[in-house]
């Protein structure tokens, strides 16, 4: 008998033993961030090579332009170190470098289109998000039809819907850690995801999902 997925958590939500690697995890964090801003290249380059890769996929999937997003996250390193003495603490680099990535995005694409910021920062993008092939994994265990289903399934989600999915599936973030990306608070985050999850399950099955790896690894 399989157990209904959308009734699984993450690690990063499981309050048991996994808590314990999880402020292990953060501990790392603190210190990589702290000799970082202490003026270490090394961490500084250690940090560009764990998060650079998704913090690119994420800036290509909120900027109007791939360009954009490259200038975007070159600008961000280069004025993380040059104010890396002035920068705050923090325990979860990847939410800190992407709630920063999204802000400098938001401000650029605002500036380029002479468009105000005042209004609801879900308005001034559209997030851009498939199971994006780009994994050869996923690929391989679709048939033509499924992938074909699969991507039309995705495309009817709300954008917060496929925002919250790259978040998590791809990003690896809590939910809290979402609502703080995303600006929204945490039960939103997770209705979203459920009934996101729900829609795939009912296009997809239940099945498909457990063979990408999207029931355990989303929920």
């Amino acid at each position: 008998m399989v157990s209904n997925p959308l009734h699984k958590q993450s690690a990063a939500d499981q309050p048991d033993a996994t808590g314990a690697l999880l402020r292990e995890k953060k501990r790392q964090n603190v210190a990589l961030w702290e000799d970082f801003r202490a003026g270490s290249e090394a961490a500084f380059a250690r940090i560009y090579r764990e998060h650079a890769r998704v913090l690119l996929t994420y800036g290509k999937k909120i900027a109007h332009t791939h360009r954009l997003a490259e200038d975007s996250l070159h600008d961000l390193f280069v004025e993380l170190w040059e104010r890396r003495q002035h920068l705050g603490t923090t325990d979860s680099i990847r939410l800190y470098l992407l709630k920063a990535l999204k802000h400098k995005i938001l401000r650029a694409s605002a500036r380029q289109n002479r468009l105000s910021l005042a209004g609801t920062p879900g308005e001034d993008y559209h997030f851009s998000f498939s199971f994006s092939f780009e994994s050869e994994l996923i690929s391989s265990q679709l048939s033509a039809e499924q992938e074909e289903r699969l991507k039309a399934s995705v495309a009817g989600l709300s954008q917060n819907q496929r925002e919250i999915i790259f978040l998590r599936f791809y990003s690896d973030l809590s939910y809290d850690q979402i609502a703080e990306v995303m600006d929204i608070n945490y039960q939103s985050v997770k209705n979203l995801m459920f009934r996101a999850m729900r829609a795939l399950r009912e296009q997809m099955g239940v099945m498909i999902l457990y063979t990408l790896g999207v029931a355990q690894t989303l929920l």
